[in-house]
């Protein structure tokens, strides 16, 4: 079943096209993620998602109806957004106790449920700091926080990980899968880094320039990914340039390109692969075997924008 639908679906802001007939469905239940590059048109989709804009063309529908008509299913949605739209001058518990006023009547003790969140979110210790004082990392967890003090059915996270180091994005994303398989919500996270999401999303989304370029499970997306010329920069010193090298040409079909130029005091080697896994692999074990350090392994070609390119050339995942 669908929580949220979108089909072809248009907004423009003045001369910038954000959305041209988009569609796109979201799994109630699911884990959802929702990939593009800035400017992709991400952020526009979930305002429409929640209703906080309208469409200039298409339809929108949440919970089965429009979000702008039927305003009663705000209620039962949690939203982060992408900006910093906190009261600079609350401390965290006061902003906490002002949203509950504000949401649909909360069952329990209020105060027990805001101290239960704060928990959740890491953010107890920090109850009376005024916003003002706080980490953008710590901003995030609150924003996070507000969200599920209601106990939405439905999260919406536009790029919820934004400046949390990575022991707070591991904390998060535990939250997040706790949330979907203990209660059963259903979450739609954007993000611009693909890797980000991997790992905790059940279907992924990509949108690029306002229009759904590919949509699957993530090993699909991967295999997507990897079935592609990738570009593999990778530094070395200059006496296992060589050596690395020899090796490498000689593995049939691995390699199409070769350049290298000098970085400081080392090498830089950038490789054009038709199969990069195989190369990770080759390269890896070749390093060991020869004794021949790599101090630095990039793809470039990994990039969401050149994902995207790609697939607009060729292809489409469902």
């Amino acid at each position: 079943m669908d929580i949220a639908v979108l089909n072809g679906v248009s907004k423009r802001y003045g001369e910038v096209i954000a959305l041209s007939k988009f569609d796109m469905r979201v799994k109630q239940g699911m884990i959802n993620g929702f990939v593009g590059p800035n400017g992709a048109g991400k952020s526009t989709t979930l305002r429409l998602i929640t209703g906080l804009t309208l469409p200039d063309n298409g339809i929108v529908e949440l919970f089965g109806a429009s979000p702008i008509t039927d305003i009663r299913n705000r209620e039962r949605v949690g939203f982060v957004s992408e900006y910093d739209d906190l009261y600079s001058w609350a401390r965290v518990r006061e902003l906490m106790q002002y949203m509950c006023r504000l949401t649909r009547p909360l069952s329990g003790n209020i105060n027990d449920r805001i101290n239960n969140t704060l928990i959740r979110v890491g953010m107890a210790k920090f109850a009376n700091r005024k916003i003002s004082s706080l980490s953008k990392g710590m901003k995030q967890r609150v924003k996070i926080g507000l969200a599920i003090l209601h106990d939405p059915e439905f999260l919406i996270l536009d790029e919820p990980l934004s400046g949390l180091d990575p022991l707070g994005r591991r904390a998060m994303m535990d939250l997040f899968r706790e949330l979907n398989r203990e209660r059963g919500v259903s979450i739609l996270i954007s993000s611009h880094i693909l890797e980000e999401l991997e790992d905790i999303v059940q279907r992924i989304v990509l949108i690029h320039r306002g229009q759904t370029i590919a949509e699957g499970k993530p090993e699909r997306i991967r295999e997507l990914i990897y079935s592609y010329p990738h570009e593999i920069v990778f530094k070395t010193i200059p006496e296992c340039v060589k050596s690395i090298l020899s090796e490498i040409v000689q593995i049939d079909g691995l390699v199409q390109s070769i350049k290298i130029s000098s970085e400081d005091s080392f090498q830089k080697v950038s490789v054009i692969t038709a199969n990069p896994m195989t190369f990770y692999d080759e390269l890896v074990r070749i390093a060991v075997e020869k004794s021949s350090p790599i101090y630095h392994l990039e793809a470039i070609s990994e990039s969401v924008e050149k994902l995207f390119e790609y697939l607009i050339k060729g292809g489409h995942v469902t």
